[in-house]
């Protein structure tokens, strides 16, 4: 939490960052062991998502964890102090996050605030919090802690409780009040530095708490997740200390604040200080992970619960679509890794001083370019989950930079997103193998959310699809391969002779205009006329059955650009013998102008003989 309440006007700002693995404020040396650990880890293969010739090293779903949920329910955003707000406001920034396609929310639940005096509780910002949120879908993570005075001896905020009980009764109070309203709680925020924990950073201390809020928050609401407080930056030695006492048996996720700025790697250029470091994040989630597995077998998430750019001035500013495209590289990457939840640093500007430009909006509620792009992004991703296996071959000339992550979105449509981690331009081709059940590809413009055309994809007899000539560089090129697939058709049956068939309801995905159906069994094809495509998900035709061989067809659907789709035995013909009077309503007319046509040939020519058939069954030949 970059800004709190209840630091003098005078010392708000961002707490000092460096670009080590361990906050400055952090006075305990790295221990040995944790050093050659993240030594080991730095010098691992960990996949960078095209690192070879084949896309092969794209991260797949996360291992041992369950099924992945999409990326939309894993990304939340921060506005710390929306409690504090009028109702109009909180209003239109929780409207905000729900348009910005956001499925959490990260707000404070600060003592301070809500008990300022014993035993004198203040919950009419947290109870229209909550109301509003849940109303519109969105989850909440609450954070609890910022110490009354009277609770820690007289002393700020940032001072932990000195009265346990107190600390006690005010998260059993704020759990109870909002059970199974509040998804998630946070024990504190950053509890690793000065400047949220006075008067120094103490693991003990912190542990001790923990343990007590999480022992109140299963009583109190059992389905609630219990979060460890985000640590600034991170910080290793401090993660180390509070899982030997045990941390990892009483929390359902540990969390971090990976700002740029406090990551980095020995010897780095100071040009990529601010940039998301995607390799370095993915090798830090791998060491937390497996930190944690050291002193728990319980499953224990990893949640990201601040991360952002500040567009303010000063050594950390960057300008504003530098903040949507890292921001935007950064939810794609963590997305593609064990991380379970992210927060995005923040939803609007709150003008604390010159460098809090964090927000997604500005503090008049104008969208910066973030706001569109985390929209669209979350929009287009709205069920994508990480592809395992991803059908792709890329190559560019500079292929150790080159960041490549797919999804696999609603229906079967591959989302595939390009970048250059180290910012700079470069060419890039694509392979799709197996491409006949995907369009042409489309590139989405996350800014716009517009979609076109990419322009140069061909398609080669075998099924490949290519493209030359990709331009890639510091803007996540985000592809979008809409998949063809024909899912059910109404009417599913018919009878021979039919002379016309109305197929009303061809439901599937990625139907483009001009399309063309048929009904296809072995070397029968039944060409369908007058397609109309109602929409991606849904055209109707007519077919002719007359003299249709009986048995099963599958449904055949091809798109103008070669991609097409095959439902098996989706319609049957069955035999106009026994269709009963139906087949004689559809029939009869036919049959009986047969009849007047013999009638009339007869008339006109006495030496036309038209012999019986014996009585009998429908296939008789017999003649008398």
């Amino acid at each position: 939490m970059r800004k709190t309440r209840g630091i003098p006007q005078g010392k708000r700002g961002i707490p000092h960052v460096h670009r080590g693995l361990v906050h400055p404020d952090e006075k305990a040396s790295l221990p040995f062991f944790i050093t050659v650990l993240l030594l080991f880890f730095a010098l691992l293969p960990v996949p960078s998502m095209a690192a070879g010739v084949d896309v092969a090293g794209i991260p797949g779903p996360v291992s041992g964890t369950g099924p992945v949920p999409p990326l939309q329910e894993r990304v939340g955003v921060v506005s710390s102090h929306l409690k504090n707000y009028p109702p109009e406001i909180m209003e239109l920034e929780l409207e905000a996050a729900r348009k910005g396609g956001f499925g959490w929310v990260r707000c404070d639940f600060a003592w301070y605030d809500l008990e300022p005096r014993r035993g004198e509780w203040n919950l009419q910002g947290t109870d229209l919090l909550v109301e509003m949120a849940g109303a519109r879908g969105l989850k909440v993570l609450g954070i609890l802690g910022s110490c009354p005075p009277w609770a820690n001896g007289g002393n700020a905020w940032n001072h932990p409780p000195t009265e346990l009980e107190a600390w006690k009764g005010y998260v059993r109070t704020v759990v109870s009040r909002y059970r199974g309203r509040v998804a998630a709680w946070e024990i504190w925020n950053e509890e690793n530095i000065h400047a949220f924990w006075q008067p120094r950073p103490d693991p003990a201390a912190y542990v001790k708490l923990l343990i007590a809020a999480s022992a109140e928050i299963r009583k109190a609401d059992p389905g609630a997740q219990v979060v460890m407080g985000g640590v600034a930056g991170l910080d290793p030695a401090y993660l180390h200390a509070c899982l030997v006492l045990g941390a990892g048996e009483y929390v359902d996720a540990v969390a971090y604040h990976p700002y740029a700025e406090t990551i980095g790697e020995e010897g780095q250029p100071e040009t990529d200080r601010l940039k998301p470091k995607e390799r370095l994040c993915r090798h830090i989630v791998a060491f937390v992970k497996d930190l944690v597995n050291t002193y728990t077998r319980r499953r224990v998430e990893i949640w990201i619960t601040e991360v952002g750019w500040t567009t303010g001035e000063g050594e950390l500013g960057v300008d504003e679509i530098t903040q949507a495209d890292y921001l935007a590289r950064t939810l794609l990457n963590y997305g593609n890794t064990e991380v379970s939840k992210v927060f995005v640093y923040n939803l609007r500007d709150t003008l604390l001083n010159e460098a809090d430009r964090y927000g997604l909006l500005r503090a008049d509620f104008s969208a910066r370019d973030s706001y569109r792009v985390m929209g669209n992004l979350l929009r287009e991703a709205v069920d994508a989950r990480p592809l395992s296996d991803p059908p792709f071959d890329l190559r560019c000339y500079r292929q150790e930079s080159l960041e490549a992550h797919a999804y696999l979105a609603r229906g079967g449509d591959i989302l595939l997103s390009l970048w250059k981690s180290d910012d700079n331009d470069d060419v890039a081709s694509l392979l799709l193998k197996e491409a006949s059940s995907y369009r042409d590809p489309l590139v989405v413009d996350l800014v716009s959310g517009s979609r076109v055309t990419l322009p140069g994809a061909a398609r080669d007899p075998s099924g490949t699809l290519a493209v030359e000539g990709l331009r890639v560089g510091k803007r996540p090129l985000f592809i979008l391969f809409p998949r063809v697939e024909v899912r059910s058709v109404s009417p599913s049956r018919g009878y021979q002779f039919t002379l016309v068939m109305n197929l009303e309801r061809v439901e599937g995905m990625g139907f483009a205009p001009g399309a063309t159906v048929e009904l296809v069994k072995g070397g029968s094809r039944l060409a369908c006329y007058d397609v109309q495509v109602l929409s991606e998900s849904e055209l109707r035709c007519r077919v002719g059955l007359w003299g249709a061989e009986p048995g099963r067809y599958d449904l055949v659907l091809v798109n103008p650009d070669g991609s097409q789709a095959v439902l098996p035995s989706a319609f049957e013909v069955f035999p106009a013998c026994g269709a009963g009077a139906g087949f004689l309503f559809l029939a009869g007319p036919t049959l009986l102008m047969a009849a007047l046509l013999v009638v009339r040939v007869r008339r006109t020519n006495p030496r036309f003989v038209v012999r019986r058939r014996v009585p009998g069954s429908c296939k008789g030949t017999g003649n008398q």
